[in-house]
């Protein structure tokens, strides 16, 4: 079989530096120098435009924060307000219900009605002790049982 196909190109001269049936060299580097052109002027448009953006951003926000209320933006959003610390306001909470089961004062000064300490009122409650119905027994008279459906309360 002959090479035939290759004969269409026709023969190769004498000293020559490439194969001319490659692409011409010449169209190679213009085409590398396009493309890198057009890559620096792509890059060019999309950093403009990202620059443009950020500095029109930034305006938007200096005015908002220069004006709030024409941008329909208010100081503090209507109540309920989410907690901005939570766990502070749990602490603080704690902290005041511990003073107030450590500390006597005033819940009713008109019908002298007060608060005492914790540890004072248990001892006071062992003092006294605690009341009873008259007539009553002291044994209960309802069981809890554990059942299929949940727990359940029984007449004893």
């Amino acid at each position: 079989m002959s090479n035939d196909a290759d004969l269409e190109y026709g023969p190769t001269p004498p000293g020559a530096e490439y194969e001319h049936t490659d692409i011409d060299p010449g169209i190679g580097y213009r085409f590398g120098i396009w493309l890198a052109v057009s890559m620096v002027i792509g890059a060019a448009i999309v950093y403009g435009t990202y620059t443009f953006l950020e500095r029109r951003g930034d305006a938007a926000d200096a005015a908002a924060r220069r004006f709030p209320l024409a941008q329909g933006v208010s100081q503090d959003p209507p109540a309920p307000r989410l907690q901005t610390q939570p766990f502070k306001d749990v602490m603080q909470l704690k902290a005041e219900q511990r003073a107030q089961l450590t500390s006597y004062g005033w819940v009713d000064k008109a019908n002298g009605v007060v608060h005492i300490p914790i540890d004072r009122a248990m001892a006071l409650t062992l003092e006294r002790g605690l009341p009873a119905r008259p007539g009553g027994s002291s044994a209960p008279t309802m069981v809890v049982q554990d059942s299929s459906a949940g727990r359940t309360a029984a007449p004893r």
